[in-house]
């Protein structure tokens, strides 16, 4: 049986995406996360799963070259395919305006990203067990 990812992460960085990629490795669930670079291309990926299932998961780094996160919430939430997949913001730091209004746009929470790898993996857990409906982060993260 084909499995499809249930988690979809649109990040810029290299090396973040690099260091997810161990995590999810290490969590034995590297089927279920999908990458992208950017915003353009989470949105050009759905666009490419007509027949296929929808990630349950959206994961978009807040500052990213063409669309930023907030920019690409708000396309998905506008968009009557996508706008009832949960999405979550993830920051390198926490701007409580921008965290405002992503969450105001419909990100379920705003999540900043780790500062050590045991705690990366604690949140890529945590993405996870959400992407399969068993936690919900706190608007607050």
């Amino acid at each position: 049986m084909q499995t499809y990812p249930q988690i979809l992460i649109a990040d810029d960085d290299p090396e973040d995406v690099f260091i997810m990629e161990m995590m999810c490795k290490e969590l034995a669930f590297t089927e279920h996360i999908h990458f992208v670079q950017d915003g353009v291309t989470a949105l050009e990926y759905l666009d490419t799963l007509l027949e296929k299932p929808l990630p349950a998961l959206i994961i978009l780094d807040l500052n990213m070259p063409r669309l930023t996160g907030t920019q690409t919430l708000e396309l998905l939430k506008q968009h009557p395919r996508y706008h009832r997949i949960r999405v979550i913001i993830y920051s390198t730091f926490l701007n409580e305006i921008q965290k405002q209004q992503c969450i105001n746009l419909g990100a379920e929470a705003f999540v900043i990203k780790p500062d050590t790898y045991e705690e990366g993996l604690e949140i890529m857990q945590q993405f996870h067990d959400c992407s399969l409906g068993n936690y919900s982060f706190p608007i607050a993260s």
